[in-house]
C-alpha cells in the first residue's frame, strides 16, 4: 500500500501538525474512525446542593465521572479554554467556580503545564497585524476568571499576547469545506498536548446558543472572524469545521459546563440571567452531544424566562441585521459581499441546520443511535428529565434512575 503521504498537496501537508504527519505515515488518517456513524455517545449530568456540596467538589466529582483520565500522562500539557469573551460576569463568560475544580483534578491525575486563556470577541480585542486593541487578561481580570486561574497555578495564554507574525496558523477542516485558506487559528493548539472545553450556557444572538462548539471561534484569529460573520449563509457550517480540524478534534478530552445559571436572551454577553435552583453539570468527552444536551437545557431554562425579558430579545427576527452592523462596524468591511445570515425558530429540530447538527455528521458521520445521559449527584429536576426526552428524533436515552 502506498503511503498517504504522496498524494497530499502541499497546502495539506504545511496544515497538518507533526502528530498527524506520524499518523499519515502509518497510513491512519485523521479522524478516519469518524467517517461511520457512533451508535452511542455518553453525557454525565451531576446535579448539587451548594450549600451541601463545594463546586470545587461537585465539579471533581463529574469529571471524573465523565472521563477516567487515561488520555493523561504524566507532564502532558493542557489547555484549558474558557469563554472569555468580555469582560461581562457569568453566565456571560465562563464560571470562575470551574477553573478550580478542573485544574486541580488535572494536576493531581499528573497534568505538566496546564494552560487556562482565549482571546476576546471583537467587540473587545482586535489583534491585528500593526496593533492589539483591548486585552482579554484585562476582561478575565475584570471577569473573575484571571483570580481563579491563578489560584490554581495555571499558566495564563491569551492568544493576542503572542506576537501576531507568530501566533497563528492554518487551520484545514477535513474534506470539502467553507474556509477556503481563511482559517487561521492559535499556534498553541500545535503545541498542547490536550485540551479541555469550558463553555458556558448562553443564547447568543447570532449563533441562537453559545456552548462547547461554538467556545470554538475563540481559537481563530481576528481576520478569520470577520470571514465567519461577512460570509454569513454558512455561518453554521463553519463553526462545526472549526471543530474538526485535526488540532481540535484529535486533542478535545473533555467539554464540560457548570450550569448555575443560564443566559437565557440575547447574548453572549447582555442578557437575562437565569438562576437554576440546584446547579447541573453537564460533561462529555463528545462535545457535540455535549451541545445537544446543553441545548435543551438552555431551552428549558429560556421557558422559565419571564416574558417581558423574552420579548426583548433580537433572536431571530433581529439577528441577519444585527450580524450586517457587526461586520460593517467592527471590521469596517466594504459590505457589497455580505450574506444573510441563516436563524431557527427551533434550533433543537434534529433537522435544522444547526452547528450542532451539521457537527454529527462532520465528527460522527451523522447522528449517534443513542445519546446516553447519565444523572449523578441529586435527583435530576423532573422537567429538565422531561425536557431532555420530549422529541424522540433527537435519540436522548436517560438513564431510569433519574426519573
Amino acid at each position: 500500500m502506498s503511503s498517504p503521504l504522496k498524494y497530499l498537496s502541499r497546502r495539506r501537508f504545511l496544515g497538518i501538525s507533526a502528530s498527524g504527519l506520524l499518523a499519515l505515515a502509518n497510513g491512519h488518517w485523521p479522524n478516519a474512525s469518524r467517517s461511520k456513524a457512533d451508535k452511542h455517545t455518553t453525557i454525565h449530568l451531576y446535579t448539587f446542593d451548594p450549600d451541601a456540596t463545594t463546586t470545587t467538589d461537585a465539579i471533581k466529582a463529574a469529571m471524573l465521572s465523565a472521563t477516567d483520565l487515561s488520555w493523561l500522562h504524566s507532564g502532558d500539557s493542557v489547555f484549558v479554554k474558557v469563554a472569555s469573551n468580555s469582560n461581562y460576569a457569568p453566565p456571560s463568560v465562563t464560571s470562575p467556580a470551574v477553573l478550580e475544580g478542573v485544574v486541580e483534578t488535572l494536576k493531581e491525575a499528573g497534568a505538566g503545564t496546564v494552560y487556562v486563556g482565549d482571546m476576546s470577541g471583537a467587540q473587545f480585542v482586535r489583534h491585528l497585524p500593526d496593533e492589539t486593541i483591548g486585552s482579554t487578561r484585562e476582561n478575565m481580570r475584570q471577569n473573575g476568571l484571571l483570580a481563579a486561574a491563578e489560584a490554581t497555578g495555571a499558566t495564563i495564554h491569551c492568544f493576542e499576547e503572542v506576537p501576531f507574525e507568530q501566533a497563528y496558523i492554518l487551520g484545514i477542516p477535513p474534506g470539502e469545506h467553507h474556509w477556503g485558506d481563511d482559517l487561521r487559528v492559535a499556534e498553541i493548539l500545535d503545541r498542547v498536548d490536550h485540551i479541555v472545553n469550558l463553555p458556558r450556557l448562553g443564547k447568543h444572538v447570532l449563533a441562537g446558543a453559545s456552548l462547547g462548539l461554538k467556545n470554538a471561534v475563540g481559537w481563530i484569529s481576528d481576520h478569520s472572524r470577520m470571514v465567519l460573520h461577512r460570509d454569513a449563509a454558512t455561518f453554521q457550517e463553519k463553526i462545526a469545521e472549526i471543530n474538526a480540524i485535526p488540532q481540535l478534534a484529535d486533542k478535545m478530552r473533555l467539554t464540560l459546563t457548570l450550569a448555575d445559571q443560564a443566559l437565557t436572551t440575547y447574548g453572549p454577553d447582555a442578557g437575562y440571567h437565569f438562576p437554576l435552583r440546584q446547579p447541573v453539570i453537564i460533561a462529555s468527552e463528545d462535545v457535540v452531544s455535549h451541545d445537544q444536551v446543553a441545548l435543551l437545557a438552555l431551552l428549558w431554562a429560556r421557558e422559565q424566562t419571564p416574558d417581558v425579558a423574552l420579548a426583548e430579545d433580537p433572536y431571530p427576527t433581529q439577528s441577519n441585521g444585527l450580524n450586517w452592523w457587526f461586520v460593517r462596524v467592527t471590521w469596517d468591511n466594504e459590505i457589497a459581499g455580505y450574506q444573510d445570515l441563516p436563524t431557527f425558530n427551533n434550533p433543537a429540530a434534529a433537522d435544522a441546520l444547526t452547528h450542532i447538527n451539521l457537527a454529527f455528521d462532520l465528527l460522527h458521520g451523522g447522528r449517534p443511535d443513542s445519546i446516553d445521559v447519565v444523572p449523578g449527584g441529586l435527583r435530576l429536576d423532573e422537567t429538565l428529565a422531561s425536557a431532555l426526552t420530549v422529541d424522540p428524533d433527537l435519540r436522548i436515552n436517560l438513564r431510569q434512575s433519574a426519573l
